[in-house]
């Protein structure tokens, strides 16, 4: 006698078989790997354009602190830090110029773009003023990288410049101011995420900050505040701008004044029709047609009278004279006198 669940047997080793092929297949057909997608920066990276450089030279031992604004440096700086700066020298005021070039006399060392033609004594960067360095543009930019040399003992860096500026016919320019030092470039965007990586961008970013003492702090404002176009108008065409502003006062209060004296407000009651048909006809008359006028007078009347005396053509001169009178008076004293023959007796 079979027992009665011996058929289940045959059904599990078929299962069992199938998954086995299953996995088979499987593990001979898929291939695990994994791939990169690339996201973009986050927010931090996105926020701050050297952020990259303030990583790598924290890696290297150096203490970077990165801010937005000039106003959020503290105030004094020390005198054995570096400060590097994303306002270029036109955009910076007087106060900002001048307290910079104390605490680099002081010690400091100042990075600072440059990226508008410029002659000492000759527009409003106050910076480029004091320092005496003059910007001028190329006509051939130069799309590949240059040799740049820091010291003599130090082999050529390649930097790739992307400006038509020339700083005294340099791309850049480094020299002591005191006891500390001035570094003028015409592209600091060598340093931002994007470019570090190129070239040796880097390394001339270490090369520059190692001019000075290395051992204070280095602080990077990254928020580019360029000025308005309305700061800009006021601080290099403020002669113009205020003649125009006293130009359009003064057309304003020429238009403000009243010409001819004013209207009388019409009240809500109507005219009666012989106020319009007297307007009417001075208005006509005004216009010339006075002979048309008393042509329509005569006309009537002499509808009038044919009206009440048929076949009857009463030989009066005012009736039979089409162009006169000439002037008003007249025309009044003929019209007077049209109206009392109109009138049924």
């Amino acid at each position: 006698m079979t027992h009665p669940r011996l058929w289940l047997i045959p059904l599990i080793l078929l299962a069992l078989f199938s998954v086995g092929g299953v996995l088979l297949w499987l593990s001979q057909h898929l291939i695990q790997r994994s791939e990169e997608v690339y996201t973009g920066y986050d927010e931090a990276a996105r926020r701050n354009p050297f952020y990259l450089a303030e990583r790598l030279l924290t890696r290297l031992g150096r203490t970077v602190h990165s801010v937005r604004r000039l106003d959020e440096l503290p105030h004094p700086l020390h005198i054995m830090d570096t400060l590097l700066i994303a306002i270029p020298s036109y955009a910076l005021s007087a106060a900002d110029s001048q307290w910079l070039l104390d605490w680099v006399k002081a010690g400091g060392h100042l990075l600072v773009s440059v990226q508008q033609p410029y002659e000492p004594g000759q527009g409003r960067d106050h910076l480029l003023n004091s320092l005496e360095v003059h910007s001028q543009r190329v006509e051939e930019p130069v799309a590949d990288p240059v040799s740049v040399k820091l010291s003599a003992a130090m082999t050529p860096l390649q930097v790739r410049f992307r400006a038509d500026l020339r700083l005294n016919g340099d791309f850049w320019r480094s020299f002591e101011w005191g006891a500390g030092r001035i570094t003028l470039l015409t592209d600091l965007s060598l340093f931002t995420n994007g470019r570090l990586a190129e070239h040796e961008h880097a390394d001339f970013l270490w090369g520059l900050l190692h001019q000075s003492d290395p051992g204070g702090e280095l602080w990077l404002q990254y928020r580019m505040l360029t000025p308005s176009l309305a700061q800009l108008l006021w601080q290099y065409a403020w002669m113009p701008l205020a003649g125009l502003i006293l130009t359009l006062m003064t057309a304003l209060w020429s238009y403000s004044q009243r010409l001819g004296p004013l209207l009388v407000s019409r009240s809500g009651e109507q005219r009666r029709l012989g106020e319009h048909l007297r307007a009417c006809s001075r208005f006509l008359w005004r216009q010339g047609a006075g002979p048309m006028l008393l042509q329509a007078a005569r006309h009537y009347t002499l509808r009038q009278i044919e009206h009440r005396q048929p076949g009857s053509a009463p030989d009066i001169a005012v009736l039979t004279h089409s162009d006169q009178p000439l002037n008003e008076r007249d025309l009044v004293q003929t019209l007077q006198t049209l109206q009392r023959l109109n009138r049924p007796r």
